[in-house]
């Protein structure tokens, strides 16, 4: 483990101590008991082994035996995942047990944890600190973790710290280092939450796999009130860690998401926590007997995790012993099943030892009628508004007359906007008089939500996500294509009301389609994201020819373009069972597009599997197709524009008008987190009325950032502001072209003028976080297409006047993104002893940087041929310009081997059988094989004569055996191949190895022996 100077340890232990004895007392009051004679894992084991034995002592007649307890020891230690974890700690109905043969022949069950006792009870809670932890893995180091929380004797929560000028990000990489290292396994595989924690930052996340390991996903905690962060570790420790909410967070805030093939646990957000508890208190208290049943609704901006949020309410409210029945409505039956899926995977019962879980959807209004009147342990219920409302007006309705909790998701469109299910809410109210009613949504209309549903209960607003980093902001663009009529009417602009010059120009679709294929390498950051393009027409005529003009658009330009330029294009909308005059029209068009996409992606789908083919075309938008082959873009009317997730789409093209809670619904299918350099913000494109329709943008954002949705009418400049300084509106290009030339000119005065790094540790660290900035604004930069003069603007077409705006030269650029940035990531693996493939800086660059391989190989040789001219100043030169080129790979390895070639020419330890060297590729790769060979056997042979080894192995075999060893891992003594070459050393070491070596005993002689060849190894694997 790497040691800091004994300052930063004793200022960080004086840090961890504090955090301790706070934890001891918080709010005066007797809390986590400190158990400071606890340091080893085997110490560990014995005090859950006093805790289990104390909390079942009517099971146990004397303390659990070595045997018996190797049992518990054998279940905790085969915990695979955080997920099995969860499931574990779960249990049944929220108790953890485990079975166990005892030596008297009886088998118990020995409870682990009760969740009804969560903050009583025989709950035990404790705290320990600088755990000793031997490696896992061969080849890694021991480690010692920070603080430890364990309830009941378990590890449940780990906390890592950092002092004062250090960020939580350290301590997250410190995490993210145990879990590949498998330190979170054995009596630690239980863990359920990770904390990184300074004194002014602290975020905490649900432990996961590596692969899962996102630094997005660590939340800071928020002030219930005002929304805003908890920066001080005190304060954090009083609302979060404190007895009983550290067990709850940990338990009853805790999602065992069992999502085929993407198994996780998930912890929720703070806004997510208080939504839960005031819903559960208004539930808690409200009579069923008497009142309206509006008990309020939540309002959580889209992408916030409404559904964890609804399902947790659900499932905690349906154990309240005033509620006997959960009914979760939505209002599109279509959702039915995706929503009972969810709820499905959300479930610690479901799939836990063959149980099924509580969860139910229906069939239809019989299998309603029977789950709704039978006794069963499955009383949460998924169903649509539709199904419902049908069920209570039927004829043989009886009206029930249990207490029955309604969840309505997205509430919004519950509330009456002419669509089919308008009043159907209340007829259902009327049926079940003993009902109460809650809302969900990420957009409510204002003031009929209210009215149908009561009081605003919680609200998370598109402003608060923003500035949590929980979602994004939007980067829009309003761009001008056939020539508009002047001061349209309100009418003329809304197209639910009337058609206008847009939907008839066949102008504006090759515009439109121009605009998309000139500018896709920028929106899509050079095709790693992609996009829906939605489409409308006024009038009430149907909006599905429009689509398929687009859709043949794009195949006419496609098949004038080369196959890398080409973009993967497919439609969805429905077919038309309407019987009306549109119905052939429409089906024959879809049926074509089907078509289309079985010869783009080899399926076959048609008329009669219209829905399998959305979904496969849903799979292949949000990138979940088993066979990776995705789509760049979806042409839809109104089809994906609510609910639909996909972190992999970063652009909405619109032609069409949107407004209100539309619009905050369509744009944000493009905000989900996902890489947050490689993809800023949402782009949106929007191609009719710019004027107009940026002013509806704007007041639709202002009205759904504001929790007292009291919109003022503000000008357009106003709202602009407003927006921009909220992160709702990403920066003017100025603005981050401004920024970005401020973080060059800093990077400049660091580096000498990008010649080379600082001495200091200090220094480097700013680089490393200045390299960073540089990163995150050009990707920012490299996704816009014009500048704020609307001039076009493209890094891809023309990078020259990217560095003539920025102020740095290709030369420049080149130097400070690959040598300087590789020597940086060389220098901190030194420093943090970890591998350079851990250190997370990938750059960016204006201009794609690849190595010239003709001249690199040029180079090499010309190097040569001066030093065997002995031109060695001339040499130095060249040897700069090759470590300038190599600096272009972006493979460790192959900067690696290529310098230590070139390091061995340049003193002379390899000499090219002829002069002047090779100008051939493949020669020269001949030559790095053999200075490789040679270096190997050389580094052999003078290992062999160190350690006396010569009357017990030969060079061969040592390469041999170092053949199959990985970096990193003690994996060549499996059949003991190394224990058999130091026992036969074992006679003679003493007189033929060097004078250091002979001097060592024999127990001291093997263990330096195993490092040295380690170390050796590792150090050939790396140059292979």
């Amino acid at each position: 483990m790497k040691k800091n100077s004994s300052v930063k340890s004793l200022s960080e232990l004086k840090f961890e101590q504090e955090v301790i004895d706070h934890l001891t007392k918080i709010g005066g009051v007797k809390q986590w008991e400190y158990k400071k004679e606890i340091k080893t894992t085997e110490q560990l084991w014995d005090n859950f082994k006093k805790i289990l034995e104390q909390n079942n002592q009517a099971r146990l007649v004397q303390p659990l035996s070595i045997t018996e307890f190797n049992q518990v020891k054998r279940i905790i230690t085969n915990i695979d995942s955080p997920y099995s974890a969860g499931q574990f700690l779960y249990g049944v109905n929220g108790v953890s047990e485990i079975e166990v043969d005892l030596d008297d022949g009886r088998h118990v069950f020995l409870t682990v944890f009760d969740q009804a006792q969560v903050g009583g009870g025989n709950t035990v809670y404790q705290v320990v600190n600088q755990i000793e932890r031997p490696k896992v893995v061969d080849g890694k180091q021991n480690r010692r973790f920070d603080v430890t929380l364990l309830i009941n004797g378990l590890p449940i929560i780990q906390i890592e710290l950092k002092k004062a000028l250090h960020n939580a990000t350290e301590s997250l990489n410190q995490m993210e280092q145990y879990i590949a290292e498998k330190q979170f396994s054995g009596i630690f595989s239980t863990l359920q939450i990770l904390i990184a924690m300074t004194p002014y930052d602290i975020r905490y996340m649900a432990n996961t796999t590596l692969q899962s390991f996102n630094r997005a996903f660590a939340f800071n905690w928020q002030d219930e009130e005002t929304a805003q962060p908890v920066r001080s570790w005190k304060i954090f420790a009083d609302k979060v860690l404190s007895i009983p909410m550290a067990h709850d967070l940990a338990t009853r805030y805790m999602i065992l998401d069992g999502t085929k093939n993407k198994e996780s646990i998930k912890v929720m957000r703070p806004y997510q926590v208080y939504a839960t508890k005031r819903v559960l208190d208004k539930v808690r208290k409200f009579d069923f007997k008497y009142g309206d049943g509006k008990l309020g609704y939540v309002w959580h901006t889209t992408g916030s995790g409404k559904t964890i949020t609804s399902f947790k309410t659900a499932w905690l409210a349906s154990r309240l012993s005033n509620v006997d029945k959960v009914i979760f409505l939505v209002d599109r039956i279509a959702l039915t099943n995706q929503t009972a899926d969810a709820y499905r995977a959300y479930d610690p019962i479901a799939g836990f030892e063959g149980k099924t879980g509580v969860v139910s959807d229906t069939a239809n209004i019989s299998d309603l009628h029977r789950k709704l009147t039978k006794k069963s342990d499955k009383n949460i219920i998924v169903t649509s508004i539709q199904k419902m409302s049908r069920y209570v007006a039927r004829d043989s309705y009886k009206p029930l007359t249990e207490n029955i909790l309604f969840i309505v998701d997205e509430a919004h469109r519950s509330t009456g906007d002419g669509l089919k299910n308008e009043g159907m809410l209340e007829t259902i109210r009327k049926a079940l008089p003993n009902s109460a009613w809650v809302g969900y949504t990420g957009t409510p209309k204002f003031p009929e939500t209210r009215e149908i549903f009561g009081d605003l209960l919680h609200a998370y607003t598109i402003k608060e996500a923003i500035a949590d980093r929980n979602v994004l902001g939007f980067k829009v663009e309003f761009k001008e294509t056939i020539e508009a009529p002047k001061d349209p009417t309100e009418e003329e602009i809304d197209d639910t009301i009337r058609g206008s010059v847009y939907d008839y120009s066949p102008e504006h679709v090759e515009l439109v389609v121009n605009d998309i294929f000139k500018n896709w390498k920028e929106r899509s950051n050079n095709r790693r994201y992609n996009a829906l393009l939605t489409v409308h027409v006024g009038g009430n005529r149907a909006s599905t020819p429009r689509a398929m003009e687009y859709f043949d658009k794009f195949m006419e330009e496609n098949s004038k373009r080369p196959s890398e330029e080409r973009l993967k294009v497919a439609v969805s909308f429905s077919v038309d069972t309407t019987n009306g005059v549109h119905q052939l029209r429409t089906n024959e068009s879809l049926h074509r597009a089907i078509k289309a996409y079985n010869a783009l992606f080899g399926t076959a789908f048609d008329m009669t599997s219209v829905k399998a083919y959305t979904e496969d075309l849903t799979r292949r938008l949000n990138k979940t197709a088993d066979d990776g082959n995705y789509l760049d873009l979806v042409i839809v009317v109104d089809q994906l524009l609510t609910g639909f997730d996909a972190p992999e789409l970063n652009t909405l093209y619109i032609d069409r008008t949107l407004k209100g809670g539309n619009l905050i619904q369509a744009y944000s299918r493009t905000n989900r987190i996902h890489d947050r350099d490689a993809k800023p913000q949402g782009n949106i494109v929007n191609y009719r009325w710019p004027v107009q329709n940026e002013y509806e943008m704007n007041e639709s954002f202002a009205i759904y950032s504001n929790r007292e949705s009291a919109a003022e009418q503000l000008t357009l400049d106003e709202l602009k502001e407003s927006n921009e300084e909220s992160g709702i509106l990403a920066k003017s290009f100025g603005k981050v072209e401004a920024e970005t030339k401020a973080v060059i000119e800093k990077l400049a005065e660091l580096t000498d003028n990008f010649v080379q790094l600082p001495p200091s540790e200090k220094a480097q660290e700013e680089v490393f976080n200045g390299l960073k900035d540089y990163n995150r604004l050009l990707n920012q930069l490299k996704q816009f297409t014009e500048d704020d003069d609307k001039n076009p603007i493209s890094a891809y077409d023309e990078p020259e006047v990217f560095y003539e705006r920025l102020g740095i030269t290709e030369d420049q650029e080149v130097m400070l993104t690959t040598v300087l940035a590789n020597e940086l990531r060389e220098r901190r693996a030194q420093i943090e002893e970890i591998d350079i493939s851990q250190v997370n800086l990938e750059m960016v660059h204006i201009h794609d940087v690849t190595i010239n391989y003709d001249y690199l190989i040029e180079l090499i040789a010309r190097m040569a041929d001066e030093v065997h001219e002995n031109k060695m100043d001339e040499a130095k030169r060249t040897k700069e310009d090759i470590d300038i080129e190599i600096a272009k790979s972006d493979s460790d390895k192959e900067i690696t081997k290529v310098r230590s070639f070139v390091s061995k020419i340049f003193t002379k330890e390899f000499v090219f059988d002829k002069y002047p060297a090779p100008r051939d590729i493949e020669k020269m790769n001949l030559a790095m094989e053999q200075s490789q060979k040679e270096g190997n056997i050389k580094l052999l042979t003078e290992f062999i004569r160190k350690w006396g080894l010569d009357n017990s192995t030969k060079p061969k075999e040592l390469d041999k055996l170092i053949r199959r060893h990985r970096i990193g891992q003690e994996d060549m003594d499996k059949q003991g191949e190394l224990t058999a070459i130091m026992n036969d050393a074992r006679s003679d070491y003493k007189e033929i190895s060097a004078a250091d070596i002979a001097a060592l005993s024999w127990v001291k002689y093997r263990i330096e022996f195993r490092k040295a060849f380690y170390k050796m190894a590792d150090e050939i694997k790396k140059e292979e």
